[in-house]
């Protein structure tokens, strides 16, 4: 009998250190010890690229990102998979980083480069509120499916230095894409 209470006891001390010690968190969570639960990975696009900006500078020193490929978000502008690319110049070799569900990889691709992304100030939730703002006619006329967002740096043959999101709103009666300065959030015509 003793035996049990100690393992409810541990569990418990367990279960308050891996919910930064919140009391009630922790209770009901030692309570539903053994259920199944769901746990949502999604995040901004920002949320990790300092870390995976630092894994590339290790990679390359020289390497900048120039692109997030398409990823499909919530309502919230979060994803629970992103894909980074990068450039080394030095060395002529691009390389991806995918964030998914957590975890982080990279692959070394060969991709064409853009220039560099340039100041990034705008996260995917404001991106997706500034895009959703812009497109209030397509989406109030169309059951949304699906949102698409992804960020490019300008043209690597041009002076451009704008780098945008671009939103893609999917809904049963077509598409509608909306582009975002990444700096100031505007929308760009």
């Amino acid at each position: 009998m003793c035996k049990k209470y100690l393992l409810l006891l541990l569990i418990l001390l367990c279960t308050l250190a891996l919910t930064g010690f919140k009391p009630w968190d922790a209770l009901r969570n030692a309570l539903r010890f053994g259920e199944v639960t769901e746990f949502d990975y999604s995040v901004s696009a920002l949320q990790w690229l300092p870390e995976i900006q630092q894994k590339a500078k290790e990679w390359r020193a020289d390497a900048y990102l120039f692109a997030i490929l398409e990823s499909e978000i919530d309502l919230n502008g979060n994803s629970g998979k992103w894909t980074y690319l990068f450039y080394s110049p030095g060395s002529g070799k691009s390389l991806q980083y995918i964030y998914d569900s957590g975890f982080i990889a990279q692959k070394e691709t060969v991709v064409s480069p853009l220039n560099p992304v340039y100041s990034l100030r705008i996260d995917t939730p404001t991106a997706l509120y500034r895009a959703t703002e812009a497109a209030r006619g397509f989406t109030g006329s169309n059951e949304i499916t699906a949102r698409v967002i992804s960020l490019i740096g300008p043209p690597y043959d041009s002076r451009q230095t704008i780098s945008r999101w671009q939103v893609v709103f999917h809904g049963l009666n077509g598409t509608h894409r909306v582009n975002i300065n990444a700096t100031t959030g505007a929308v760009i015509p």
